[in-house]
């Protein structure tokens, strides 16, 4: 490899920190796409799980109003089956508890229509709540199928973000020497990924400790790679507008 000035290197670590910033983002944002479908789905699938839910609900009430239909034709049958024997009857006895057991078959008939009648109102209720809860549902998978959509897109556009940062980085490593290198990533490693970190004032902005007068010069003219002694980030001089200073 040619000889590259120190100044040139120091361009090159700052091109490569702002290289590694973007991937580093793209990969947290790669990471959280997933998550944020698997979130939307959720809710579509707490949507379902109401209309399941009303569903079923209906279905027992419809069971419900089955089995007590079947129940009143068996006591109508019941009944039915009493009246025949009154023509038989031969005292007043027999006659007068035929009649007894015809009436309370009348009471229990009339107590299991009442019974019917009140799980038909009820069922009537959920069935007019039904197409607005399938309607919910609907409006909500096409709002999440339009977001899987919009994500997805999203998520190739950033990967072919990523492929190009990637492959810049790659290039650019070729020309940095290789000991300034192994450095760079050795204190990227210890500082979640931040190894060159800019100066502002006579600041640090890596641990945000005081640095040496000297090193605060020799940062300044930018023509030899200098490093934090406490952290040990490369740095560079960044001049800080008085906008950004407190007043």
């Amino acid at each position: 490899m040619m000889s590259i000035s120190p100044k040139l290197q120091l361009q090159q670590l700052i091109l490569l920190q702002k290289l590694d910033d973007e991937i580093a983002e793209h990969n947290n944002l790669l990471a959280e796409i997933p998550a944020q479908i698997d979130a939307r789905q959720e809710e579509l699938e707490a949507k379902k799980k109401v209309l399941t839910a009303a569903q079923a609900e209906i279905k027992a009430l419809q069971d419900k109003r089955k089995a007590i239909e079947s129940e009143v034709q068996s006591e109508n049958d019941h009944m039915a089956k009493a009246k025949t024997k009154l023509p038989a009857v031969k005292t007043n006895k027999e006659y007068t508890a035929i009649l007894a057991e015809i009436d309370g078959i009348k009471v229990k008939v009339e107590g299991l229509e009442d019974k019917e009648l009140e799980v038909m109102e009820v069922l009537e209720e959920k069935q007019k709540a039904i197409p607005g809860i399938e309607k919910d549902c609907k409006e909500e998978d096409t709002r999440f199928q339009e977001y899987k959509a919009k994500k997805g897109a999203e998520l190739e556009r950033m990967k072919q973000e990523l492929d190009v940062f990637i492959a810049k980085r790659e290039k650019l490593m070729e020309q940095i020497d290789n000991v300034v290198v192994q450095r760079y990533e050795k204190v990227a490693k210890s500082h979640n990924g931040k190894a060159v970190v800019s100066l502002q004032e006579s600041i640090c902005q890596g641990c945000f400790q005081q640095i040496l007068p000297q090193v605060v010069i020799n940062v300044k003219l930018g023509e030899s790679i200098q490093q934090c002694a406490n952290c040990l980030c490369f740095l560079y001089f960044e001049e800080v507008s008085e906008a950004a200073t407190p007043k």
